[in-house]
């Protein structure tokens, strides 16, 4: 399953805008904001070109780093995308922006320990984003189907309760619910949940048949 996501450029819009609240266009920011237009309409080249301006002019313009990131893995250049995002943790350790983006490069590519690192750090930056206690849930999940450790279950226990009680409505938290439950043996409610986040998938995607077809196993198992 994909990581729950936040908007694209809700995580990067806001520091452009505190800099315009602030009456302060630096060259860096002017090129940075040139390329954000050119990502909004679909010329990631353009976009990239501008980007790469705007770090030359502003090697901490850590907008610019996160944005290169996002181009770079759209274009499935993990190399590029990773030195980006890495930049922009290098440059701000404590930005939520750049801890998040980051952690969600390495989760899709599996890197699970380190990502779940770069959530952490997150987390304590924004302690009330549904999103971050879901995909640190997914991965302490996986994680414990790798090493058996029950204070991962236990973890990723208490972060989709918190994650219910932000009242998100991301299918992720109902798939992940269900993992959890198959993994505690507790197969009806496992099935309720994929059940529950099947409402919430497109029916013709593959999150959904996903889903449905571990409720029919279980609903077999139950018989």
């Amino acid at each position: 399953m994909s990581p729950a996501r936040l908007g694209l450029f809700a995580l990067i819009l806001p520091l452009a805008q505190a800099f315009a609240n602030a009456g302060i266009q630096s060259p860096g920011l002017t090129a940075f904001q040139t390329g954000l237009r050119h990502h909004n309409t679909g010329d990631l080249r353009a976009a990239a070109r501008y980007y790469h301006n705007a770090l030359s002019l502003d090697p901490e313009l850590v907008s610019a780093a996160i944005n290169l990131g996002i181009v770079y893995e759209k274009w499935r250049n993990n190399e590029m995308a990773e030195k980006f995002y890495s930049e922009a943790v290098r440059v701000a350790p404590r930005s939520f922006n750049a801890r998040y983006n980051r952690g969600q490069f390495l989760q899709k590519l599996g890197r699970l320990a380190a990502a779940r690192e770069d959530y952490l750090v997150a987390l304590e930056l924004s302690p009330l984003e549904a999103s971050l206690h879901i995909n640190l849930a997914a991965i302490e999940i996986k994680l414990f189907e790798k090493d058996r450790d029950i204070t991962l279950l236990k973890e990723a226990d208490k972060k989709l309760k918190t994650a219910e009680r932000l009242k998100s409505k991301s299918p992720a938290l109902y798939f992940n619910r269900a993992r959890l439950f198959e993994l505690m043996n507790f197969p009806a409610r496992a099935r309720n949940s994929y059940e529950e986040a099947m409402r919430h998938y497109a029916p013709e995607s593959a999150e959904y048949r996903t889903c449905m077809l571990r409720a029919e196993r279980l609903s077999r198992q139950l018989r």
